[in-house]
């Protein structure tokens, strides 16, 4: 059963006036102020510093405040709901966020480095809302919402509760005597300690030239603007733990009210099926060959286009199949007018998937040319699932596909970008008889540590270290 946060006082006697509600926190909401403040003491004085490793010259020396940052976040969260955090999907998010912390002691690949530091809080994200809501097959499309809540929401609607629960460890009144004398006692002894300490201070050189020192380096024009800040972190994120813990709005489980008529359902997605059968008509002309592309414009710019094009198309297409799928009553037309609807999806993206292999084959991998493939693959698991779920509606679509996208993405960290990379250039390169400058300046210096060993066994390593003597290579 869950906490509450508050309890109901007593019902006044008759004829006397309604006492204000009082909130009591439980001890474990209180506990919650201390992963709070230490979320805030780290963002404020580790990652904006003096030193701050915010402002070091590499993301992997981030990395380490960046942990604990989250580690410690993640403790606080797993502690406010043990039980749920020890569900198999939660564990599964859990241990894909440690994963790809892991792979910062793996690979030095600058994107997805990069692109990991954003990753990881939209994966604890996502083990937020897994934790804190049940929410029935019926009406998946809350997960949508109950995300963008945990993002824009959960994080400024309790932030009175994180004022509330440090008030809460000072109690006043008549039930705190005990309180009160320590208070008082801690005021009058205030100054009396600092004196004392003035004096010892005197008495002990060790003493006085270490607290010398320690002022001098700080700084409070820096350090009270850190203060507001470690302040600023900690109520958002008591704030967030408490909306997703003890103020979690209901799920209805009741099933979508089919509001949509058939009819306009069929004739919007027959007009979207016409306008494919058009597209795909254009895409067999030029990519068979039957007709060449116009002379302004180039395979490499047509292959690019193709996958913003995708990404655009693809999200119109299953966010319409969504709709139809849940707000439309069953009949026997529906289900071919979005398997087809599918079927356009699948054209759209083997066109891409053609178009971009052309671009690889032509220029080689990289980065920007791995992450899109890796999309497109991601896709052809989206479109088969999205057709087992018109002839098995009980299935859990959105759940497993978050589960797919996040095994998936753990699949491309794996993987020795980098050297993948520099493999597929230099099988390019022997193929036209050479290393051109630009790939031999692409391969030293724009690819990390990870591809060192590819390019010391290469053949063309000369090429590739032109300015370096044979001898010195592998020293380089």
């Amino acid at each position: 059963m869950e906490q509450k946060y508050y309890e109901q006082p007593p019902a006044p006697s008759s004829g006397q006036a309604s006492a204000p509600e009082k909130r009591v926190y439980a001890p474990l909401q209180r506990l919650m102020l201390l992963f709070a403040l230490a979320l805030g003491g780290i963002a404020a004085f580790w990652w904006f510093g003096e030193a701050g490793a915010f402002f070091s010259s590499t993301v992997r020396e981030f990395v380490p405040a960046y942990a604990v940052f989250w580690a410690v976040y993640a403790a606080g969260f797993c502690a406010a709901n043990p039980k749920r955090a020890l569900r198999p999907s939660s564990l599964f998010l859990l241990a894909a966020t440690a994963l790809l912390f892991l792979r910062y002691a793996i690979y030095a690949q600058a994107e997805t480095s990069l692109l990991n530091l954003f990753v990881i809080p939209l994966l604890l994200m996502l083990h937020a809302v897994d934790c804190a809501f049940d929410v029935p097959a019926c009406r998946e499309g809350q997960y949508f919402s109950l995300y963008l809540r945990g993002w824009f929401v959960a994080p400024f609607a309790c932030i009175g509760r994180f004022f509330g629960a440090l008030g809460s460890l000072f109690p006043s009144g008549k039930g705190s005597p005990r309180a009160r004398a320590v208070r008082l006692g801690l005021l009058c002894a205030l100054p009396v300690a600092i004196l004392v300490a003035s004096l010892l201070l005197q008495a002990d050189a060790v003493m006085a030239y270490y607290l010398t020192n320690f002022l001098k380096g700080l700084s409070f024009g820096s350090f009270l603007p850190r203060l507001a800040g470690a302040l600023l972190v900690a109520m958002l994120f008591y704030s967030f733990l408490h909306a997703m813990t003890w103020q979690k709005p209901a799920v209805p489980d009741a099933p979508y009210q089919k509001a949509i008529d058939l009819a306009s359902v069929l004739a919007a997605l027959g007009l979207l099926l016409a306008v494919y059968a058009v597209f795909a008509a254009f895409q067999f002309t030029y990519l068979t060959g039957l007709a060449g592309l116009p002379a302004e414009l180039t395979y490499s710019e047509y292959a690019v286009r193709g996958f913003r094009e995708l990404c655009a198309v693809a999200t119109i297409n299953f966010a319409a199949f969504g709709v139809c799928l849940a707000f439309t009553r069953e009949h026997r037309a529906l289900r071919p007018m979005l398997l087809a609807l599918l079927g356009a999806t699948a054209l759209i993206l083997v066109s891409a998937l053609f178009r971009l292999a052309l671009y690889i084959r032509a220029y080689g991998l990289t980065i920007n040319r791995i992450l899109p493939l890796w999309f497109m693959l991601f896709l052809l698991a989206v479109l088969a699932l999205c057709a087992v779920k018109l002839y098995r509606p009980k299935l859990r679509l959105i759940r497993l596909l978050a589960g797919v996208l996040v095994a998936w993405y753990l699949c491309l960290s794996a993987l020795n970008l980098d050297a993948i990379i520099a493999k597929s250039v230099l099988a390019d390169a022997e193929r036209k008889g050479g290393l051109t400058e630009t790939n031999a300046n692409l391969l030293r210096y724009q690819l990390s540590q990870d591809a060192r060993g590819v390019l010391l066994k290469s053949p063309l390593r000369e090429q590739i270290y032109y300015d370096v003597a044979p001898e010195d290579i592998l020293n380089k």
